[in-house]
């Protein structure tokens, strides 16, 4: 695959990725949880092309990569405590952290 082919596959999913995230932000309750769950697919995504034989670039940094993120997770939970709720923010860091992170591992794990 050419340098040019793999920017576009990069660009073309990274979009999808960002308006995936953007659709998943606006599931949300007491926490974030669309924002949640568009981390830990991102980290399922990225695992699974870790740890496989296919082509990483595209998915890992183009839709796992535009799919997650951790600005707004850092925003949404500012926000949680600028409203003081501390224990919702400090639950949205653990959750954030923990599950994305078992979601990669359980994708390596897989192939």
């Amino acid at each position: 695959m050419t340098l040019a082919t793999s920017f576009v596959l990069v660009a073309i999913a990274g979009g999808f990725g960002a308006v995936a995230r953007f659709w998943l932000s606006t599931c949300s309750g007491k926490l974030p949880w669309g924002i949640l769950l568009a981390n830990s697919i991102g980290s399922f995504i990225a695992g699974l092309a870790i740890s496989g034989s296919i082509e990483t670039a595209w998915l890992v940094v183009g839709l796992a990569g535009g799919l997650s993120t951790f600005s707004t997770f850092a925003a949404q939970t500012h926000n949680l405590v600028a409203k003081k709720e501390l224990a919702l923010a400090s639950l949205n860091i653990v959750l954030n952290l923990l599950i994305p992170a078992v979601s990669f591992l359980t994708a390596s794990i897989l192939l």
